[in-house]
């Protein structure tokens, strides 16, 4: 068998190429497994209505609604979702059971006026409810009946981007158009499809759809985000290739991957507006990086306070050596272990001609700043309070 209609005492009808399934509460649910690959309804196949999907491969969702065939594709495991071809402010598609479903899903309607400055203008003709906990690109189509030439007011179809729906206004996610779109040809103002350039859970927005970028509003284009532990810290990389208005970075840590804290800023510095290749790489070192797993996100801040997520890294804890100083190498800040703090008395740091660059009598979690110190080999000397001492070999390096 290539699916499964999981029906839950929920009808299905099927008609015209078309499977039709219900979508309130219970909602019956077109399950694909893991082994099935993209297209196995054929061209003009559809289900209006929900499709889930096992297995961590991208798979293209055929989905639609009132006769419309609207794929869109991710690759979370157990993703779920369903296209809403209405305008999202009023959130009521056809029953094929007969007249009309109430404001669907939970949390519409989603005003099209309602929107970050960063977009000029929301789809009035549809949405995509996605749903799914594992980070992924996320791709949505369109055709003819998306006007998309009247929503980016006949500019360049770069100007078109996915915004999704936070509970309140639909916000801008940073996205691309697909040179080759999920229909098999080349994406034009009349049918293609565009990609996130972040990876980012499906969950993150109640809905998503089409939306139009303000002149120069341009996303920050993140190449890649790393997560490794270093001793009791995780340290974060990032790059990016392009920025223009951007202001700073903020770094959220979550234990469970649902619940954020922000806990700290590094300020933009890869501002390119002529809009080529400006490779920038960033760090942040978490000193207070929580006992087992930990999850990093990047706001992506603009001057306008508009933003966009990055995917979520993960990297887990297992334990703290008895003595460590990290990163080392170092170019921005050296931190030392919280095991060394509990009994620390000084701290020193020499450079090879034996020269104090930094000197503390009550050292703390902030760590050293050696970000203006010249690169080279470094000695660190840690007194404590029992009369004991201990030295490292630090490279400082640029």
């Amino acid at each position: 068998m290539l699916f499964l209609i999981e029906c839950n005492q929920v009808a299905v009808a099927q008609d015209n190429g078309a499977i039709f399934t219900k979508r309130d509460f219970p909602i019956g649910v077109v399950s694909f497994g893991a082994s099935v690959t993209s297209g196995v309804l054929g061209d003009d196949g559809y289900i209006d209505g929900y499709v889930k999907k096992a297995g961590s491969e991208s798979f293209i969702f055929p989905v639609g609604d009132n006769e419309v065939l609207r794929p869109f594709a991710v690759a979370s495991d157990q993703a779920i979702g369903a296209y809403y071809g209405v305008d999202p402010s009023v959130a009521v598609t056809s029953n094929p059971a007969g007249g009309d479903y109430g404001v669907l899903p939970e949390g519409g309607p989603f005003a099209a006026s309602s929107m970050m400055t960063e977009l000029i203008a929301v789809s009035n003709k549809e949405y995509w409810d996605i749903n799914g906990t594992a980070p992924t690109r996320i791709t949505l189509s369109w055709n003819a009946n998306s006007a998309v030439n009247a929503l980016i007011a006949n500019r360049v179809l770069s100007k078109l981007t996915i915004a999704g729906w936070d509970g309140t206004k639909w916000v801008n996610i940073p996205s691309s158009i697909d040179a080759t779109s999920i229909f098999g040809a080349a994406s034009t103002p009349d049918a293609g499809s565009l990609t996130t350039l972040v990876d980012i859970p499906p969950s993150t927005f109640n809905v998503y759809t089409l939306a139009a970028l303000r002149d120069g509003a341009l996303p920050v284009v993140l190449v890649n985000f790393t997560a490794t532990a270093k001793e009791n810290a995780g340290y974060l990389t990032w790059q990016t290739s392009s920025e223009v208005n951007s202001s700073h970075f903020g770094i959220e840590r979550s234990g469970d991957a649902k619940t954020w804290q922000g806990i700290g800023e590094v300020a933009a510095r890869g501002e390119n507006a002529t809009g080529g290749f400006t490779s920038t790489n960033y760090e942040f070192t978490d000193a207070g990086a929580l006992a087992g797993d930990n999850y990093y996100r990047l706001k992506m801040v603009d001057k306008d306070e508009t933003f966009a997520y990055s995917r979520i890294v993960k990297v887990r804890m297992d334990g703290t050596p008895d003595w460590a100083v990290f990163p080392n190498p170092v170019s921005e800040k050296l931190f030392f272990s919280k095991n060394i703090l509990q009994n620390l008395a000084t701290a020193r740091l020499t450079d090879a001609a034996g020269r104090t660059m930094y000197a503390s009598r009550e050292p703390s979690g902030d760590g050293i700043d050696v970000s203006r110190m010249p690169a080279g080999l470094y000695l660190l000397k840690f007194s404590f309070t029992d009369g004991l001492s201990k030295s490292y070999k630090v490279l400082i390096s640029r």
